[in-house]
């Protein structure tokens, strides 16, 4: 009888240890600062504050990050706590030295700061050859840079910049013109911030957590990122394995892994926790935990620029 107890609590802890999801690493985004040279930005008719554009871009980019269900992510009303009790200004956490002293305080693994350096409007000319007429154009420009520091070890493991341009003829062309019918500044600005938070937390994914093959079965994948995360139907993913570590001859220090070409996939489908993709090349080759990196352009043929490293590995 003892033995039969032993062997139901023996059961039961193991599918409690199964059934326990692994501990999500804890991120932090704080206010995007706006470049010091830069006052208020004009959308259109629209006014774009500085309060409005750092807060805004950040809670879009938390927003996203949660998403990817990669991370714990602080909200801004955690954050925002955190600096009253111990009496700090957003301007005060930005200074030299501060950045670490505030992942201590969040008690986050990972803290994600940034600038924004440019965020304007322009009219550019452009010519109709048909007609010959000349019609303005009007491009906006939202250029940041950010970086991801580790709190256990007070380094920075990613430091990247975004340059994003909404132009008015894409809109037009990629929008259809029933949706953009009573669109105003204000639809123009969110779709500008949105593209820019989905670039930046999908490098942020990339450098952190990139997307992995999590089943191969026939000529299909089944890839461990889901809707709302940046990954899309109808995207191409260039499909990498994990080659030899690097590491700096100076320091010692671990660079990353070197990621070798195995094959292309395409997205076919995408659920709210997985996506599917069709193997286009290296049938044979791909395997579990491979990394899928996003392929903007495609080019048959093309092997990856060796080394390519991966941060952190």
């Amino acid at each position: 009888m003892q033995k039969i107890v032993i062997l139901l609590v023996g059961l039961l802890c193991a599918e409690v240890l199964w059934a326990a999801p692994a501990k999500q690493p804890t991120m932090a985004v704080l206010p995007f600062q706006l470049s010091p040279v830069i006052d208020t930005i004009n959308i259109g008719k629209m006014a774009v504050t500085r309060t409005m554009a750092e807060r805004e871009f950040s809670n879009q980019l938390i927003e996203f990050l949660a998403k990817s269900r990669k991370f714990n992510m602080l909200s801004r009303t955690q954050i925002d706590k955190v600096m009253d009790e111990n009496r700090l200004t957003e301007s005060e956490w930005a200074l030299p030295g501060q950045i670490e002293m505030m992942a201590k305080l969040l008690v986050a693994d990972y803290l994600v700061t940034g600038v924004i350096n440019r965020l304007e409007t322009a009219a550019v000319s452009q010519n109709i050859t048909i007609t010959g007429e000349t019609r303005p154009r009007l491009v906006t420009t939202f250029k940041i840079q950010f970086q991801i520091l580790q709190s256990s070890t007070g380094k920075i493991v990613l430091a990247d910049q975004v340059i994003n341009k909404l132009r008015s003829d894409e809109v037009r062309r990629d929008i259809p013109a029933l949706e953009r019918r009573y669109w105003t500044a204000a639809d123009y600005k969110d779709l500008l911030f949105t593209r820019t938070a989905t670039e930046v937390g999908n490098a942020i994914l990339a450098g952190i957590y990139p997307i992995k093959v999590n089943k191969v079965s026939n000529n299909e994948v089944i890839l461990n990122r889901g809707s709302g995360a940046g990954i899309e139907v109808g995207q191409y993913y260039l499909v990498l394995k994990q080659g030899e570590a690097i590491t700096d001859v100076d320091t010692g220090e671990l660079l990353g892994g070197a990621e070798i070409q195995v094959g292309m996939i395409e997205v076919m489908s995408v659920a709210r926790k997985l996506s599917k993709a069709k193997i286009i090349s290296g049938a044979g080759q791909i395997g579990i935990g491979d990394i899928c990196r996003l392929q903007k352009t495609i080019r048959g043929g093309t092997d990856a620029a060796y080394p390519r490293v991966t941060p952190g590995w």
